[in-house]
């Protein structure tokens, strides 16, 4: 082990009450994420408390002058997409900040730590009938951690919004060793945190000078799509109308590059008693912005997609999504016979849209759904099914979810890389964005499966590759050179949900340009000024940086 490493392992040790590895399979365990990379850290910290995050900040900044490299980047579950979880440096589990600290009912929110899976914690709000709304696709693997490092978004985002609507306060320990909560403050309480003449102090002057003074250029920055990921949100950090300023906003998407998450306060919502599904299968995309005009107009709570490449891969493997939905040996079979049947006689779609409705009045979702049939009945390259039940809306969110994952589980030497995995332009574009996207990638012959948030435009593309050839690594940018120019030439942005990690962030000065570029340098400096936060990621990050530490297994 390297001396320098030794004696900080040696100092952490003796300084905090959490654990501290160097073993080999821990290591191991944390070189990797879900996404395309490998960086394998020096040491693993398991922290108990807020306080020992603490100690370890003030033993970093002890150390930084003499280990330049030194840095911590936390996780929680590991299934970042974008690299944002790896480091070579220190890596922070936050496996023990797995508690829900406070439970609201009658208020609709909650106090929940970093380190508590989704999964955890839908089996507390199941009971109250309640839901956090702005779950991604990977909820029963993800953590807090991530959902809210990532500003993450998913099917139901069409009608309630991002991470970043339901996040009220957030506690984050900084780059000084202390904790600090951050909320929407109004004028006279900014000004009371202005005139302190500490970090945080220096902070909100910092923040609010540097954002008042570019309001009119980051204005008009602001992408005209309705999810954002990409770079970090100065948009909603000053709301002029409402004369307040909520730096919270600023940490909700910054995947860790700015402070450490110790708690989040979130907003629940109640769930509805009822849902109903159609399901929506096109032969082609002629006439899509109006079938998504139709469709919208009946406020769906979801609008759904997914690809031919993923429902082919549904039907090959069917026995594997009918046991994630927990059937018996003898039904699986028939669990996916309408699907069978429905390509049987109509061949095999090129895109199937996943229409959800969720009322109290069993009586509305009906209405809606033959009111939309209707309505979709004079399109020629359609064809249409009605979810029976639950189990069947059930069947066909499996299908949407669990895809990336049964990718990773099933198809020998090849490996799911997410590298264009989150893009999204205005609905309005897709009939003729989506064509342009389908060519660049059948042209460097890639396996790969598409499904989106019809309704916002967002799509994830996920190719399968063997990554232990060379020519398939060097594939990786030159095809993102290629899908990001043209996202970023219909006005879209590269990442809606999964963040920039390592795969983006080369990437954000071209999308926003330069000005806007040097405001999120400013933020990074102004909040992590010796950059000792998740480096690499955000600010500073080249493609062959980026590429180098693409994983050959």
């Amino acid at each position: 082990m390297d001396s320098n490493i030794d004696k900080l392992k040696t100092e952490i040790e003796q300084k905090i009450k959490g654990e501290v590895s160097v073993d080999k399979d821990v290591l191991d365990f944390h070189s990797r994420d879900t996404s395309i990379f490998k960086q394998k850290p020096s040491l693993v910290v398991f922290p108990h408390s807020s306080k020992d995050i603490e100690i370890l900040i003030e033993i970093v900044n002890k150390y930084k002058d003499e280990m330049n490299n030194l840095s911590i980047t936390a996780r929680s579950g590991g299934t970042c997409m974008s690299g944002g979880t790896i480091t070579d440096s220190i890596a922070l589990d936050m496996k023990h900040f797995n508690r829900i600290k406070q439970f609201s009912e009658d208020n609709l929110s909650a106090i929940v730590e970093p380190g508590l899976y989704y999964r955890d914690f839908e089996k507390e709000t199941d009971k109250h009938n309640l839901v956090y709304p702005a779950y991604p696709a990977s909820k029963n693997i993800c953590a807090f951690g991530g959902i809210v490092s990532n500003n993450s978004g998913g099917e139901k985002s069409l009608n309630y919004g991002k991470t970043q609507n339901f996040v009220d306060e957030l506690d984050m320990i900084l780059s000084d060793g202390k904790e600090y909560s951050f909320k929407e403050l109004g004028e006279e309480e900014l000004n009371k945190k202005m005139e302190q003449k500490d970090f945080e102090g220096d902070i909100y002057r910092k923040t609010f000078k540097l954002l008042n003074d570019n309001n009119d250029l980051i204005k008009k920055s602001k992408p005209n799509v309705s999810k954002n990921s990409s770079g970090y949100n100065i948009w909603d950090v000053i709301n002029k109308e409402k004369k307040t300023f909520n730096l919270s906003q600023i940490f909700i998407g910054a995947q860790g590059t700015l402070g450490i998450m110790s708690e989040a306060k979130i907003r629940l919502i109640e769930k509805k008693k009822y849902e109903g599904m159609l399901v929506v299968f096109m032969d082609s995309f002629d006439n899509l912005p109006q079938i998504i005009n139709d469709v919208l107009k009946y406020k769906p709570e979801s609008f759904e997609s997914f690809d031919n490449y993923t429902f082919k891969l549904a039907l090959k493997f069917f026995f594997a999504f009918s046991k994630l939905l927990g059937s018996n040996i003898l039904k699986m079979p028939f669990e996916f016979l309408p699907e069978f049947l429905l390509v049987l006689r109509n061949g095999m779609p090129k895109l199937i849209l996943l229409v959800e409705f969720n009322e109290n009045d069993k009586s509305i979702i009906e209405k809606n759904i033959q009111s939309l049939k209707k309505d979709l009945s004079s399109y020629k390259n359609i064809y249409m099914r009605e979810a029976k039940n639950e189990r069947d809306v059930d069947k066909y969110f499996a299908i949407r979810r669990e895809s990336f994952n049964l990718l990773r589980q099933r198809i020998k030497n090849l490996k799911s890389a997410p590298f264009i995995d989150d893009i999204i332009v205005r609905p309005e574009n897709l009939p003729e964005f989506l064509p342009k996207i389908y060519e660049i990638l059948d042209s460097e012959k890639l396996l790969y499966t598409v499904a989106g948030h019809m309704g916002d435009g967002n799509f994830h593309i996920i190719p399968l590759m063997d990554l232990r050839k060379k020519e398939e690594r060097d594939k990786i940018f030159r095809i993102a050179d290629k899908v990001y120019s043209l996202v970023l030439s219909y006005k879209g942005v590269i990442t809606a949900e999964h963040n920039d990690g390592l795969i983006r962030s080369p990437y954000l000065e071209q999308e926003y340009g330069v000005e806007i570029y040097n405001i999120f340098k400013e933020i990074k400096n102004i909040l992590d000024p010796r950059n000792i936060f998740n480096p690499n990621k955000k600010i500073g990050v080249t493609k062959e940086f980026s590429n180098s530490l693409i994983s050959e297994d």
